[in-house]
């Protein structure tokens, strides 16, 4: 007589891997690579602008290309392990290429913002500093390349497994530091036209890509398709990254004919940064809710600790505190040079 064995298999939801300092730190790279591509073409090109343009760009992606890295090393749970990239090293796989990049980055954008302070007192500097941006611009490339690919590489999460990934990552990114720079030159009309209308053409360009994705016969589509009609968590975060990409859109065009006042500038810079915020919210901690291998939500609750609110609030807090720091040093640079 036959006996029939029932087996029950019990699937537990998992806990997300990535942590928000994760978010963090896709966000603060970002634009810190965007922001040294741009300073590149600042001193490439002759414009009347280009000195202004290129010390804010380079503000920016120092401020932002030390607060990175911090947050990443919080991400890794286990620090030390860091040095594992250089000793066994496997080029086959994204993360080495990010270990090689993200140092030779914050290097490189470390000595030319020395140097492009250090040209007040010499001339000297200024053929080394040519070179010295493309080579940013070169890690800067890298380093965009390594963070869009590390995530959309991933099979097993069909939200991320696209090649519209990087892209939709720098263009968010570009959308944010565009952002920042026109609220700090707000009086340069002529520039800040300029900027409006390269930023109408990045925001189209972030819808764009998500909406081939949606509509494409990919498994990305796919999944987006199916999380829009069943997953109520992930289709609030697509109506709310929509209604700030809208708004954000507007103020834009906007700005393309008409000279807001700084707070409406200001505003809009708030909010063009929590578009580009939360569109990596969405996609690495949303993304991490849809399970790997089993039907069940892996539920995720924001934490008040360090894992969780105090560690978003404390990146932003580290980085505007990097801003007041590294602003002091080049104001007390820029006295001992002109009295030296």
């Amino acid at each position: 007589m036959s006996r029939l064995i029932i087996e029950e298999v019990v699937a537990l939801p998992q806990d997300i891997t990535w942590l928000p300092w994760a978010v963090q730190y896709f966000f603060f790279i970002g634009i810190a690579a965007c922001a040294a591509l741009l300073a590149c073409t600042a001193r490439w090109l002759t414009h009347q602008h280009s000195e202004r343009f290129e010390r804010v760009c380079l503000f920016i992606a120092l401020t932002c290309g030390v607060t990175a890295p911090l947050a990443l090393t919080a991400d890794l749970h286990q620090t030390a392990r860091f040095w594992h990239f250089y000793a066994w090293p496997t080029p086959w796989s994204w993360m080495p290429w990010g270990a090689l990049f993200l140092p030779l980055f914050t290097a490189c954008v470390g000595l030319w913002f020395v140097l492009f302070h250090l040209r007040v007192k010499t001339d000297r500097f200024t053929p080394l500093m040519r070179w010295l941006a493309l080579a940013t611009a070169l890690t800067a490339v890298g380093l965009l390349l390594y963070t869009g690919r590390e995530v959309s590489v991933v099979r097993a999460r069909p939200l991320w497994f696209s090649y519209g990934y990087p892209l939709v990552m720098f263009a968010s990114a570009m959308s944010a530091l565009l952002s920042f720079v026109s609220l700090v030159m707000h009086k340069q009309r002529d520039l800040v036209r300029m900027l409006a209308k390269v930023q109408v053409m990045t925001l189209l360009l972030l819808a764009a890509v998500p909406l081939g994705r949606f509509i494409g016969d990919t498994l990305s589509g796919h999944a987006l398709r199916q999380q829009w009609q069943l997953a109520t968590e992930i289709r609030l975060y697509m109506l709310a990254v929509t209604a700030l990409w809208g708004v954000a859109l507007a103020v834009a065009l906007g700005a393309t004919r008409y000279r807001f006042p700084l707070s409406v500038t200001l505003v809009s810079t708030l909010l063009i940064a929590t578009l580009c915020w939360t569109l990596r919210w969405a996609l690495l901690i949303g993304g991490q809710t849809v399970p790997k291998y089993n039907a069940l939500i892996n539920a995720y609750h924001l934490p008040m600790g360090t894992d969780g609110l105090l560690a978003i609030i404390g990146t932003f807090g580290l980085w505007f505190s990097l801003m007041i720091i590294v602003r002091e040093c080049v104001n007390w640079l820029s006295r001992r040079l002109q009295n030296g």
